[in-house]
């Protein structure tokens, strides 16, 4: 996937990685809800923003990560679009998820219309 035109190397089809994705992708989302800008200066709004978005990204793809997504700028609207494309990376492997997932459900019916074994048939065979 592609965090600011930078190869971040994530599969959401691995439920170790999504998990993790998951987990930290809530904290952030809380700690950024509950981040007062009236009762903050704009540099510590931004410095705050940026921190936590920069603690997700180390926690869900591991340390370093920031660094080389920012390449060590905080700055409002990078870290802004970095979540962003976040979002939007997982949204694009979640559907298709879920169209794998309804091709597995197909080809398990179609396993299962195959093999029906007709019990009273073979009873009256005996």
């Amino acid at each position: 996937m592609k965090i600011l035109d930078k190869e971040i190397d994530f599969d959401f089809f691995d439920a170790k990685q999504m998990e993790k994705y998951e987990k930290e992708a809530v904290i952030a989302q809380e700690e950024l809800n509950s981040l007062d800008i009236n009762k903050m200066k704009q540099s510590e709004f931004i410095n705050k923003v940026c921190e936590i978005i920069e603690n997700c990204f180390e926690k869900v793809f591991g340390e370093g990560t920031a660094e080389k997504i920012f390449e060590g700028k905080r700055n409002f609207r990078l870290c802004i679009k970095a979540f962003s494309d976040l979002v939007k990376a997982k949204k694009e492997q979640i559907s298709e998820i879920d169209k794998e997932e309804k091709e597995f459900q197909k080809e398990l019916q179609e396993i299962n219309n195959e093999y029906k074994p007709n019990r009273a048939t073979r009873r009256t065979k005996k």
